[in-house]
């Protein structure tokens, strides 16, 4: 066996290593751990970071709720006006006057609904 290395601890000392309360320690550091310890238990409890009023959440709500109804506003507007349908054929002004009138009913058909009525029968089912 080589010399230079030392033997292994044998089970009296392991057991004593263990046992020990701190371990490889000086003097000055037990005494400052144990006046932390004693400083620590002694304070009063830290209380938590920032926390928002109870009604906070109240003033947050009301404004998400203002700025969906403003956005709602202002993304409904009326589609301009054609100028000069008198200049144009009256087939033309017809559909000018169908699009203004069923322009607004496009946002109530999502991709489902369109999905489904691409898909009815062209010719109804007789009833019986």
């Amino acid at each position: 066996m080589n010399a230079s290395r030392p033997t292994p601890p044998n089970d009296d000392e392991i057991s004593a290593l263990l046992a020990r309360r701190y371990r490889d320690t000086t003097a000055d550091f037990e005494a400052r751990w144990v006046a932390l310890k004693r400083e620590l238990r002694q304070a009063p409890p830290q209380r938590a970071g920032f926390r928002w009023p109870a009604w906070a959440g109240h003033f947050v709500l009301s404004g998400a709720v203002t700025a969906l109804v403003i956005a709602f506003a202002l993304g409904t507007r009326e589609p301009p006006r054609v100028a000069g349908t008198a200049e144009i054929s009256p087939a033309l002004a017809e559909l000018f006057t169908l699009e203004a009138a069923l322009g607004r009913a496009g946002a109530l058909l999502d991709a489902e609904n369109r999905d489904a009525l691409l898909h009815l029968p062209v010719r109804p089912q007789p009833r019986s």
